[in-house]
């Protein structure tokens, strides 16, 4: 299993953690940097363990107000030093209190550009700004491939986002019983646009899911072991057809950043 987008490098022993994923069957992970301060930690990272992760350094819209004025170079200088790195996670945010909008999509227009430029596949994280998301996307002449994660939208913001080639990775949190209307959109995800996160430390699934708990409510990311059966039977799939089919959407969404099966 892939885990189409996390965060390992905040948890405390990501070493340990990944034997856990092995033992699992979450055999391999796209790693989201957030912010310059950590794109280094996810480059060593994944260096050190490039048979399992594939590095993506981005600017996270909660953190557009801390960027240096170099943090474009420095994005650009990571992701040149690392061909197999994606552009992400980068986005549009009105839930996270106080914002500045037109930063946020000047920073997701540069981002969306170097992905462009450099052929790299790019994460989009979007909360509460699911219009203006579709509208700079639709403005675009040219875009990336593009997944945008733990996508909480309309079934119809869901169905004009595909139209454009849109990605979408469900996420274990999204089993908790109030997230009834976010499981029926991901039923009519097309199955050709359909992956799995666990976005981990965040996101944690509901207690039955959690075959991993770690300390301070943080999701471990082979709990995704637990919660693709509660996406099969979404989908009304067998789980080993399921498993293969997010397989082959991951590599495609990752183009010649594959990774081995």
């Amino acid at each position: 299993m892939i885990d189409a987008h996390n965060h390992l490098h905040q948890l405390a022993n990501p070493g340990q953690v990944l034997k856990e994923c092995e033992g699992s069957g979450v055999r391999h992970m796209l790693v989201n940097g957030t912010h310059e301060n950590d794109w280094a930690t996810v480059e060593g990272l994944c260096n050190k363990h490039p048979e399992s992760l594939i590095p993506s350094f981005g600017l996270h819209p909660w953190l557009v107000g801390d960027r240096s004025p170099q943090w474009l170079e420095r994005l650009r200088s990571h992701l040149t030093a690392n061909p197999r790195a994606a552009v992400g996670e980068c986005g549009l945010d009105r839930w996270k209190k106080p914002y500045d909008f037109p930063a946020q999509l000047s920073c997701l227009q540069a981002q969306l550009d170097l992905a462009n430029e450099l052929d790299r596949p790019l994460t989009i994280h979007c909360l509460q700004a699911w219009g203006h998301l579709l509208e700079f996307l639709q403005k675009q002449t040219q875009l990336p491939r593009f997944l945008v994660h733990a996508f909480s939208g309309s079934t119809e913001m869901m169905h004009r986002l595909a139209q454009l080639g849109a990605y979408f990775s469900f996420n274990g949190y999204f089993l908790h019983e109030r997230k009834t209307a976010v499981r029926e959109t991901y039923q009519a995800v097309p199955s050709e646009r359909l992956l799995i996160e666990s976005d981990a430390p965040a996101m944690l699934p509901p207690p039955e899911f959690l075959e991993y708990p770690l300390p301070d409510e943080q999701n471990h990311p082979a709990n995704l072991a637990r919660c693709l059966p509660a996406l099969a039977e979404i989908r009304a799939l067998p789980v080993a057809d399921l498993e293969q089919l997010l397989a082959q959407n991951t590599h495609a969404f990752l183009g010649r950043l594959r990774i081995a099966p």
